[in-house]
């Protein structure tokens, strides 16, 4: 070997020992990044776009448009400010006072197992409440708002059973929307479960409303809705609502 194979006008960098990355590995790994950021961005649109569907598509327009038509009504407007959201770290759903004092009443189901349940009025005035009593089978659940100066506005009981075919309207908080009322009738007053049935739609969030009469009395609280396409609501009646509150 020639001298000229040892002599260097420097001394080589550590960096000129180091193996180079695999070109394979490269592109592997931009290959995997741009399909992880494919992913991210279609979650992003479809939870957008489901958003927007929820509360932008025909049918939903309509349901507000209807509740906004019954608001025009100064009792039916008078009625909103004795309903309120209900909500806990698992869910949401409505309630109503039923005496001056903060008792709501609302469906078991929704503040099942809860201690800390926040009440939500119709002017954003924001409460705890605590659970009072509950009955399980009947679904119906009594909270008491505390620490409260106030006084709120309750609706009244109906001292009467429902009509087949008596007109009603029900205040809830469908999806995530608030404050929304619907009109239907009773179709079946003599369910052999002692459930009422009405034609009202009924979605999540319903859970707890008032279902109440034209004269503005309730004649029942919704807790679930029926598994037809009509999605009618099933309520549970004021007789036993009213053997609930008196225990």
């Amino acid at each position: 070997m020639s001298k000229d194979f040892y002599d260097y006008d420097e001394e080589p960098s550590l960096s000129d020992f180091e193996e180079e990355e695999p070109k394979k590995e490269k592109k592997w790994r931009k290959r995997i990044i741009r399909i992880v950021s494919i992913i991210i961005a279609c979650a992003l649109v479809f939870q957008t776009s489901s958003f927007l569907f929820e509360h932008f598509n025909l049918n939903a327009l309509q349901f507000m448009r209807e509740s906004e038509e019954l608001f025009e009504d100064e009792e039916v407007e008078a009625w909103r400010e004795s309903v309120v959201a209900v909500q806990t770290i698992s869910g949401y759903g409505t309630g109503f006072f039923v005496d001056e004092d903060g008792s709501i009443l609302t469906n078991e189901h929704v503040v099942n197992g809860q201690t800390n349940v926040r009440i939500i009025t119709s002017d954003g005035d924001v409460f705890m409440a605590d659970v009072e009593k509950h009955d399980v089978e009947n679904d119906l659940a009594l909270l008491i708002v505390s620490d409260h100066a106030e006084t709120f506005s309750p609706l009244p009981l109906s001292e009467s059973s429902a009509t087949l075919h008596e007109a009603v309207i029900v205040i809830g908080h469908p999806h995530t929307h608030s404050f929304i009322a619907n009109e239907g009738e009773v179709s079946d007053e003599r369910n052999p479960y002692q459930v009422l049935t009405i034609t009202n739609d009924v979605y999540p969030g319903h859970s707890g409303s008032p279902v109440l009469s034209r004269s503005g009395e309730v004649i029942g609280v919704i807790y679930a809705r029926s598994l037809n396409e009509q999605r009618e609501g099933l309520a549970v009646p004021i007789e036993q609502v009213q053997h609930f509150l008196d225990n």
